[in-house]
């Protein structure tokens, strides 16, 4: 069990140190003291309370070989034979066979007891949809966090958070809020908060709705900065005579207003830390956006997400068998689901209809300004990722 009384981060360090699951990590910046990290894509951190800890070996999933081995041990039964426990609404959990499983709509877990700190611009529309693709039950925090009682006391137990570059993120939520807010020409239809009804909310539908507000965060983006994230990052530099309005200004832009650290009050705030009762969250699994470091590959993003979901699976009593034959009867995706899959990643790519023609590239000088802004972020993301 790792004592609250140890500094914060070296707590983090020894508990990801000693039960992180070593697979790639990328955070791409390299500033003067920091160099690059590289570590786990999904670990758990045991934070209080628990009489047992999490190994290497025993906490690493492999999805491809979970499903094989499941499908080995199934192999001469029928599939209708192995039960599963479904719970599905308000009922009262029922045992039904794996394609049951799907067709009555089941879910794995309790709402309560799994959360997820949805951070904007980091790709938690996919993990919220891969959740529930896979029937997790969980309640999410977004736009920012809530350390309340159900964290810190219990029911929750475990504690998930979407982790992206901290610059990139910074970078897409300049550009997303840019986009989101109407230009001078617009020709997109206007939403004005709290006024404005059946009109889906421009976060939804960004290519044909806009906020028509002047509010600070509009007359920044786009009067002040022009669209231009270089304009802010570079006034982030420390001998910027210019930075004390710059930070001020960052925390009036959606989604960049809340840094990785601020997520992580809970834990690393001393006060806050030596509140978490042993009832209280136990277990966090950090998935990461990022690509492999030795390669030009993609986001593995979805199947970060898929090993998560296997371990909330094992966490809820289901064995290797139970979860092949969940797996083996999965329905494919429908093509209308993979139309609201597309949405749910809320790209900040720019539209015709829109006076914004494509989002200004982060020159050099920004992108150092701002991992120096961010160095926190960093130490942490490094300190979770050894």
């Amino acid at each position: 069990m790792i004592s609250r009384k140890y500094n914060l981060v070296a707590s983090l360090a020894i508990a990801f140190a000693a039960i992180a699951i070593t697979l790639p990590f990328m955070i791409h910046r390299e500033i003067s003291s920091l160099s690059n990290v590289s570590g786990s894509t999904v670990s758990h951190l045991l934070i209080a309370g628990s009489s047992s800890a999490l190994t290497a070996e025993s906490a690493q999933i492999d999805y491809k070989q979970r499903e094989q081995q499941a499908q080995y041990v199934i192999g001469s039964k029928n599939d209708d034979v192995v039960l599963i426990p479904c719970t599905s609404g308000k009922g009262v959990p029922t045992l039904v066979n794996a394609t049951q499983f799907w067709e009555k709509g089941c879910k794995i877990g309790k709402r309560k007891s799994v959360r997820f700190f949805h951070i904007g611009k980091g790709g938690g529309g996919t993990v919220e949809f891969i959740l529930g693709d896979y029937r997790v039950s969980f309640h999410r925090n977004h736009p920012g966090p809530n350390f309340d009682s159900k964290l810190l006391e219990g029911p929750t137990t475990t504690l998930l958070i979407n982790i992206r570059d901290p610059v990139d993120r910074f970078v897409s939520a300049f550009n997303w809020r840019s986009l989101l807010h109407c230009g001078h020409r617009d020709k997109r239809k206007k939403f004005f908060i709290g006024k404005t009804k059946h009109v889906l909310h421009p976060s939804l539908q960004p290519n044909e709705v806009c906020f028509g507000d002047q509010d600070e965060e509009k007359l920044l983006l786009h009067d002040e900065m022009k669209y231009d994230p270089n304009v802010l990052a570079e006034a982030l530099c420390e001998d910027s005579p210019g930075y004390d309005s710059a930070s001020t200004k960052v925390k009036l832009i959606h989604h960049a207003n809340l840094a990785l650290t601020d997520w992580f009050d809970f834990v690393i705030n001393p006060k806050n830390q030596s509140i978490i009762t042993p009832d209280g969250v136990q277990t966090l699994m950090a998935i990461t956006t990022e690509p492999r470091v030795e390669s030009n590959s993609e986001s593995r993003l979805d199947w970060h997400t898929q090993q998560a979901v296997l371990k909330i699976y094992a966490d809820n009593g289901l064995n290797n068998e139970q979860i092949g034959l969940i797996l083996k009867h999965k329905p494919q995706l429908s093509e209308d689901k993979k139309s609201k899959a597309e949405k749910k990643t809320h790209s900040s790519t720019t539209s015709s209809v829109t006076n914004i023609v494509n989002p200004i590239p982060l020159r050099k000088l920004g992108e150092c300004c701002l991992a120096r802004y961010f160095r926190d972020d960093y130490r942490l993301i490094k300190t979770m990722f050894p």
